[in-house]
């Protein structure tokens, strides 16, 4: 299979994203299921993939998906699973 062009896959993977916000579950997981397909940079699509999964109620594989994953999207994902506040955020 061919992948689709950029800026379509980009779109696909923001409805991912926006499915789970939304509680479009059933969606969400079949755009997950094709990010390999969607997503070439494999710490993009590991951000995404974790992204979703903490959005599905799956934190603990979204924490194993972030394992050894030094950026700091990854960083600011572990913070939101583990509720820990945002160092630069005020504490209300």
């Amino acid at each position: 299979m061919t992948r689709p062009p950029r800026d379509t896959c980009r779109l696909i993977a923001e409805a991912g994203l926006a499915a789970v916000n939304h509680g479009l579950y059933r969606e969400a997981e079949s755009i997950r299921a094709a990010l390999p397909w969607l997503v070439g940079d494999c710490g993009v699509r590991r951000i995404l993939e974790a992204s979703l999964l903490v959005g599905l109620g799956q934190p603990e594989a979204a924490m194993a998906l972030l394992e050894g994953d030094t950026s700091a999207e990854a960083a600011v994902l572990r913070r939101l699973v583990l509720g820990d506040a945002m160092p630069d955020m005020p504490r209300t």
